[in-house]
């Protein structure tokens, strides 16, 4: 009976503390307090190599997913590149384990999609393989929405001359948006649905759906009215930008 008691304590400790991860992680995402984010990502890899916990390398490599990408829309491509490396080998951990296959598949397409833009003489090589990894993710869940996200994401960035298509990724985000909404718990302080909903915002200005955008940014700030860099600088600037003040 000890035995077990200590094994559920033990449990609910993992538990509690990974809550505690992503909570802060949600946090710097909603201020952009990004050196947060990454005194959070550290701390995370830390407690991950004391104890090697399958569900904490999990969350380490989502929020370095956004950190990377974070980086590279900075123009800190050399830090992106470091974290890149280690991000990646993380992947190969969880995909041995069978850990959140569908999710962790549309990880390593991302990944691939970073290396694209970081390694421009090797970008057929890597568009391949992140839309391999992405077919993949999307074979085995057909229903997650972050790998819906991720081939969305896929087809809006991709070179039109290589086929990618911002018209056709509109629906791709919808239906990531969508199977987020209907999934329960996927919603509520989680910084990638609110990212796919900016991405999805995003998609519809960049294919002249002004009005669509804006009912997207009206939407984003209704759930979390503390998103500060939405709130005081991308959202003015786009109503500025269409004359929708």
């Amino acid at each position: 009976m000890k035995k077990w008691m200590c094994l559920f304590f033990c449990l609910l400790s993992m538990w509690v503390r990974g809550q505690d991860y992503s909570d802060r992680i949600y946090q710097a995402y909603v201020t952009g307090r990004m050196e947060r984010w990454k005194a959070v990502m550290e701390e995370m890899d830390r407690a991950y190599m004391a104890d090697r916990d399958g569900a904490l390398l999990y969350r380490l490599t989502e929020a370095e997913y956004g950190y990377i990408g974070y980086c590279i829309g900075e123009g800190r491509k050399a830090e992106a590149r470091q974290l890149l490396e280690k991000a990646g080998k993380h992947v190969d951990i969880l995909l041995k384990a069978g850990r959140d296959l569908p999710k962790v598949y549309g990880l390593q397409g991302a990944f691939y999609g970073f290396r694209v833009g970081l390694e421009p003489l090797k970008a057929p090589f890597y568009g391949r393989k992140s839309v391999e990894a992405n077919e993949k993710a999307i074979k085995l869940g057909p229903d997650e929405p972050q790998v819906w996200m991720e081939k969305a994401h896929i087809e809006f960035y991709k070179p039109a001359i290589f086929g990618g298509s911002k018209k056709r990724a509109v629906p791709l985000y919808e239906k990531a948006v969508r199977l987020f909404e209907t999934m329960p718990g996927r919603t509520e302080k989680n910084w990638i649905y609110l990212n796919s909903l900016v991405a999805l915002a995003i998609a519809y200005e960049a294919t002249g759906a002004i009005q669509s955008a804006d009912r997207i940014y009206g939407k984003l700030l209704e759930l979390e009215p503390s998103l500060v860099w939405i709130r005081d600088e991308v959202y003015p600037d786009f109503l500025e930008k269409h004359s929708l003040k």
